[in-house]
């Protein structure tokens, strides 16, 4: 799902946005976010952002328009590209920014982290098998998500534990190939399993205590909302993430004797 360093220097709002504010200026916008103004328009012309409403020649920007900014700044921080935010909030409801903002501010980057990223020269990435790694071989390794690329020799990997894995596999003469199509596979089901788990789970529980918050005090704030979430995904995190080692050994037997049966077929 990242190192603190990264997470305390994002940019955040000094405080959450109320529908009860006035409305303010693309400089007063900026000043909120931390979002340049030429970004901001930006996003306005790729369509991520409806145009402010106009007073004259001057364009004054609300609360929707600080929380849908707030959460395409996170994205963009997380290194989504800007085609995929706009598919993204085309499949948002409106007026849910500001809610999936203050969800983004509450947990850092670290929050699913169970172990401390590792920097590691790129260099040094496949070392541990007997012929070097190829440029191919170590661009694949530092494009697949397990690892953020911090310099033009360095990487920071975000899994240490798969990391040696990976250094097991190497001593059991497994061909790096091999293992880059495993983790290939293995971030691209895990991916749909997490997607699934926020969409689904994560976020629709959270919208339930935003919208018990607001029914109680007449406007989900932030100060109504943030210890039900707290509490919420502390006890959420650990039941996604051990639902994956509950079941996976099960489907893995499955699996491994379905293959055993395919190859007895296959021999008689």
């Amino acid at each position: 799902m990242h190192p603190k360093s990264a997470n305390s220097s994002r940019a955040r709002p000094t405080r959450a946005p109320d529908s009860t504010d006035p409305e303010i200026t693309v400089e007063e916008l900026a000043a909120r976010t931390g979002v340049s103004v030429r970004n901001i328009r930006a996003y306005q012309t790729a369509g991520l952002m409806p145009p402010p409403r106009l007073k004259g020649r001057l364009g004054l920007y609300d609360h929707e328009h600080q929380g849908k900014l707030e959460l395409i700044r996170d994205l963009r921080q997380q290194g989504f590209r800007l085609d995929t935010i706009k598919d993204m909030l085309e499949n948002t409801p409106e007026g849910a920014w500001s809610e999936y903002s203050l969800i983004s501010g509450l947990f850092s980057t670290t929050f699913f982290t169970v172990e401390a990223p590792k920097r590691k020269a790129l260099s040094e990435m496949a070392s541990h098998w007997a012929t070097p790694a190829t440029p191919e071989q170590k661009e694949r390794l530092s494009q697949n998500g397990l690892y953020r690329r911090l310099g033009p020799d360095e990487v920071e990997i975000l899994s240490p534990a798969l990391e040696r894995i990976g250094i097991q596999l190497a001593e059991l003469h497994v061909p790096l190939d091999t293992v880059l199509d495993l983790q290939d596979e293995l971030i691209k089901h895990t991916r749909i399993i997490a997607k699934a788990y926020v969409e689904q789970l994560f976020l629709s529980l959270a919208k339930d205590v935003a919208a018990k918050a607001e029914s109680a005090r007449g406007t989900a704030t932030e100060g109504s909302v943030v210890e039900p979430l707290k509490a919420l995904f502390e006890r959420l995190r650990p039941l996604a993430i051990g639902s994956i080692s509950a079941a996976f050994p099960v489907v893995l037997q499955q699996e491994f004797d379905r293959s055993i049966q395919k190859q007895r077929k296959l021999r008689d």
